[in-house]
Order: structure tokens, then sequence, then C-alpha cells
């Protein structure tokens, strides 16, 4: 796991080194910086962007939101970490699609909290679910895929770019899915929790804006999944 580290305070970059140095029990790398358009030039150049950027919201200059902003723009999938010591920044964080909210100063067992949480995210999105149609096989990772709808004796794998068929039953379908990350609306539709934007009663709103209906029978098991996923409790 790449790690990028964002925060103008000096001694921030002593405290995290010397847990950093403690915690051995996860594998990563990281980079640490003051000067958030240095970072944000610095990866700019680079092929791989780090899998986890955690950033410092008050920075004089640029701050974190806009830091993260910033990042969205070239990477979706980067997961993003803010560090603050007031919670009156968390409706601005979450509207960058925010995967975790600290407030500083940070601990050592918070920051353990963390790794894991982002070591069981990155290892469940990077899955992937194969598939063949037509004399044809592919790949997709698990988040790339927006939801699977079963229309007879096809299967309709709607993604972020477009959509794909296959005669897999559900039940071959599930065979190939982490579960904590997939969850069944009705018969016919599996969603990627991932892209769950919100449930509402008998409505899930996914992230590219579509709304689908989710039986009566699947609302208890869909509401306790998707909190799950969101909390990392993966």
């Amino acid at each position: 796991m790449k790690i990028a580290v964002c925060d103008d305070d000096p001694n921030a970059m002593e405290v995290f080194s010397r847990y950093a140095a403690a915690i051995i029990e996860y594998a990563f790398a990281y980079e640490f910086f003051q000067d958030p358009e240095e970072m944000l030039t610095s990866y700019s150049q680079q092929e791989q962007e780090p899998d986890l950027y955690i950033l410092d919201i008050e920075m004089p200059g640029m701050d974190g939101i806009a830091v993260a902003q910033e990042i969205r723009k070239r990477n979706s999938k980067a997961l993003i970490v803010f560090l603050t010591s007031y919670t009156k920044y968390m409706p601005d964080v979450f509207a960058v699609v925010t995967f975790d909210f600290i407030e500083k100063p940070i601990t050592i067992d918070r920051l353990r909290i963390l790794l894991e949480k982002a070591e069981n995210y990155l290892g469940m999105t990077n899955q992937n679910f194969s598939f063949g149609y037509s004399k044809s096989r592919y790949s997709l990772r698990f988040d790339e895929i927006l939801y699977f709808e079963k229309k007879g004796r096809q299967a309709l794998i709607h993604t972020t770019d477009t959509i794909y068929k296959t005669n897999m039953t559900t039940k071959e379908i599930w065979e190939c899915l982490d579960e904590r990350m997939f969850a069944a609306i009705h018969g016919s539709f599996i969603v990627n929790l991932k892209h769950v934007k919100t449930v509402s009663g008998g409505i899930v709103r996914m992230s590219n804006g579509q709304e689908l209906a989710v039986t009566r029978g699947c609302r208890k098991i869909l509401a306790e999944k998707h909190m799950a996923f969101v909390q990392g409790g993966m």
C-alpha cells in the first residue's frame, strides 16, 4: 500500500514516522509533504499514484479539501482521509468521497485502525469478476461493476463504462463475488455497495444517478450490509 501524507505541521512528520516504524503488521510505504502543491505536482509526474492520501484540512494557501478536489479530478479510486481538529468540516469532506475522517492529534491506535480498514478495502475492491460470453472471456475489477441485472437466461453486468452480458445463473454469479461488497435488492438485481450512494426506503441510488427499487424482503439486509461497508466493517 502506497501512502501520501500532507500536513504543514513540521511536528506531524516526526510523529507519523515514529508511528509508522512501530506498526509492523501492515506492509506500506509512505511519503510526507508539507506543501500540498508540491505533492500534487510530484504525483502528476508518476504513473502510480498513492492508494491512500492522508490530508490535513487546515493548511495555508491550498487547504486539504481543495487538494482532495484536485486529486479527484484525475483519480476516482484513491482513498482520501482528512485530519482536522474541527468537526465543522465534515459536510465538506464527504462531498469529495472521503474514506475516513480523523480528529487530531492522531494516535498510533487510530492509525492502526485506519491501515487495517484501508488494507481490507483495497484487498476487496481489487478482486476480479471473470466471465465468458459469445466465445470471449472478460475480467472486471469489482469496483468497476455497478450492478448485475438478471433478464431471462442472461445477466447484464452494468459497469461504470458499458454493459456486458453473460449466461451465468444468479447462483454462479454469487459464487464469484465477495458478499461483503455486494447485496441483493431483489431476485433480479445485485448491487455493488461501493457504488451505492443512498438507501432510502424502497429505493437505492447509485453513483451514476440511477435509482433502483428494493423489495421489502431485501431492505433490512441491504441496510445492514451498506452500513457495515460504509463504516469499514468489511
